[in-house]
């Protein structure tokens, strides 16, 4: 790009950069900024003709059609909502699974560059990794009490983030801090691989104070499937999944932290089968019972979108279900929510939007191409939402829908899926 398209497409860029910052920081300024990039970016559309036939010439991504069969199905659920509100909410959240994703493949696909299209890249998801570093060091300043007066406090919540939500984003930056610090040729050269590995040390401390078991369950299994990808000797493989076993057995037994998060699960089961359903696992249960008769009552179409609640309030007074799931909007599982309100068509478009990443990503995975550091990113966020989204309905929640269209708009791109038409 030469002129006022390239001080446009830079001007976009560094707009890009600003969004992966405050993304992990801030839910209305990172949404202010991609507003902003939006209206700028119509704008040079409208008065620049060789900037509009760049942007038309890779406005057709490879999710786009996943994403927005996705978004159609939930639209469709709004039909048969009563509670119209709840689900305008609900489809403003899920918009961002396309606004983010295609702005950000876009942008970052228009530099004609290859060389500069990847260090712009990089810069962004660098710039995102620093926005969830400043996070955590709030987060680990506040524990040991040099911020606020929770000292200790557990779990950690930074900005008052739900610990789950924090847990879940601290995974998605070590997936690509490690994507970045084994794939990309520029970030093992000093002082940048310092801060990667700095920011992993850190990250991990964040993980496990978020004391949130559905991040640690997520990066178990995204571990275990991203080292069988990666080693190709599967000898060496059952040695490394088996050192993740060893070692995840170790912090059970000798981390405090570790050890009572997972024997509340023992006895929060206990308490189950003694009729108690207010313990974490006991309203997770509820809310999945809850979440399957509403399924069952339209297999097809679900009850509609935002009519999760109202219809748990039905339920609770026929007295099928205990009313400790009305304190929450969704099931805890992005399944059952999806299956709930939107039925078996919501499914299907959910799942087909993780069948086509996983296809896609096989371009990028293959041995001697840097752009592996795409592939595995997007292979290692796609199997944590996957996992992860048995126990919370990850793509219910603002912050992470709009993480891994941000993940996806990145890595999952045309100029690097070679044949990659839907």
């Amino acid at each position: 790009m030469t002129g006022n398209n390239s001080r446009h497409y830079q001007a976009l860029i560094i707009g890009l950069l600003i969004f992966g910052l405050t993304l992990p920081l801030s839910k209305s300024v990172s949404s202010i900024i991609m507003g902003l990039i939006y209206v700028y970016s119509f704008a040079v559309v409208f008065y620049y003709k060789d900037f509009r036939t760049t942007v038309t010439c890779n406005i057709k991504q490879p999710l786009n059609i996943p994403i927005s069969i996705y978004i159609f199905t939930v639209l469709l659920g709004l039909l048969f909502s009563e509670d119209l509100s709840e689900g305008i909410s609900v489809i403003k959240r899920v918009s961002n699974l396309l606004l983010v994703y295609l702005i950000v493949s876009v942008l970052i696909s228009a530099e004609q560059d290859e060389e500069k299209r990847f260090r712009n890249a990089e810069y962004v998801l660098l710039f995102f990794i620093a926005g969830i570093f400043i996070l955590d060091m709030l987060g680990l300043l506040t524990y040991y009490g040099l911020i606020g007066n929770k000292r200790f406090a557990l779990p950690l919540r930074p900005l008052n983030m739900h610990h789950i939500w924090f847990g879940n984003l601290n995974a998605i930056g070590l997936y690509v801090a490690a994507c970045l610090l084994l794939f990309s040729p520029h970030i093992k050269l000093f002082p940048m691989a310092i801060f990667i590995w700095f920011f992993i040390f850190i990250d991990a401390i964040s993980v496990l104070l978020s004391t949130s078991r559905t991040a640690w369950v997520g990066i178990i299994f995204t571990a275990i499937v991203f080292s069988y990808f990666l080693i190709k000797n599967k000898r060496t493989f059952f040695i490394a999944a088996g050192s993740i076993v060893v070692g995840c057995t170790l912090l059970y037994l000798f981390n405090d932290i570790v050890h009572a998060r997972i024997e509340q699960v023992f006895s929060d089961f206990s308490l189950l089968f003694s009729g108690v359903t207010s313990t974490s696992i006991g309203a997770r249960l509820m809310m999945w019972k809850a979440a399957l008769e509403m399924f069952l009552t339209n297999p097809i179409f679900g009850v509609g979108t935002g009519n999760y609640r109202s219809t748990g309030y039905e339920l609770v007074r026929l007295g099928r279900i205990p009313d400790i799931i009305l304190r929450y909007n969704q099931p805890h599982n992005m399944y059952l929510f999806t299956l709930a309100t939107n039925g078996l068509i919501g499914l299907s478009a959910l799942l087909f939007v993780f069948y086509r990443i996983f296809k896609l990503v096989k371009t990028l995975i293959k041995p001697l191409q840097r752009e592996r550091l795409f592939g595995f990113m997007a292979l290692s966020v796609a199997v944590h939402f996957m996992i992860a989204g048995l126990t919370e309905a990850l793509m219910n929640i603002h912050i992470l829908i709009c993480t891994f269209a941000f993940i996806m708009g990145v890595s999952m791109r045309r100029p690097y899926i070679k044949g990659g038409k839907v």
